[in-house]
């Protein structure tokens, strides 16, 4: 189940959550609300857009393709308090007529879209970014596997990230599964067949990673590969964790 305090609810706005408090390899840990994830946020209430600047969102970056955008703009993309930010990680639909995989979906991530990913971390690095939301359509794999690069990178074990992956399942719930079988039935597609495309099952995540690990070495030196400067990962490490508070003081 997912923390009360992870999973933000929000009227307008799906699978939003803190990806703070989780645990790195060195005893660090990620800073709460400073980091934020999410689905498309056109329908947040202009209440609800006051809750996230309130919590001192500075910066929102939309992974969504220009049609995605246009169909259904993103409610902070002209604000003056918010810095938004367009990093579309794909600018058309898959070259095949039936859906990829979730697996080839992100590996093309991950070896095609360089210049994109690069993107992202030099936009959580711009001076006052933080705290940052983002988003896509569902929040689940766009957003799932760049948000997993982020984790991994400054140390949070992959169990960890696949664990964080997989509550996308659990935040999107019945509904989402609804729209996305009306989506399929109009283009055609079995659901029966690519039911399985709605979901984030960790050991997906997993071997995602262990891919990782296997062609390039890690996540960090994947990032170093596609031009993240090992010192830019150094200074994001710094910006989303912290120490361990000492023991017999207050976290």
């Amino acid at each position: 189940m997912v923390e009360p305090e992870r999973r933000l609810l929000l009227e307008g706005i799906v699978n939003l959550r803190d990806v703070g408090g989780y645990g790195t390899s060195d005893g660090r840990y990620t800073r709460w609300r400073t980091l934020f994830r999410s689905g498309c946020v056109d329908r947040l209430s202009l209440a609800g857009q006051a809750s996230l600047v309130e919590a001192g969102l500075r910066t929102v970056i939309d992974l969504r393709d220009d049609e995605e955008v246009v169909n259904r703009p993103n409610v902070f993309a002209d604000s003056r308090r918010v810095r938004y930010r367009r990093v579309p990680l794909f600018d058309e639909p898959p070259p095949e007529e039936l859906p990829p995989s979730l697996e080839v979906g992100y590996w093309r991530m991950l070896e095609q879209r360089h210049a994109r990913i690069r993107a992202v971390f030099e936009a959580l690095l711009e001076p006052g970014a933080p705290p940052v939301l983002i988003q896509c359509h569902a929040g689940k794999d766009r957003t799932g596997m760049v948000v997993a690069l982020i984790l991994a990178a400054v140390g949070v074990p992959h169990a960890t990230v696949a664990a964080d992956y997989a509550l996308s399942a659990e935040c999107l719930g019945a509904e989402f599964l609804d729209e996305t079988r009306t989506w399929f039935d109009a283009r055609g597609w079995s659901w029966d067949e690519y039911a399985h495309l709605s979901g984030s099952p960790a050991e997906l995540m997993l071997d995602v990673l262990a891919g990782v690990d296997s062609r390039y070495g890690g996540v960090p030196q994947y990032l170093a590969s596609i031009g993240v400067r090992p010192g830019d990962v150094e200074a994001l490490r710094e910006l989303l964790t912290h120490a361990a508070p000492a023991a017999g003081r207050a976290s």
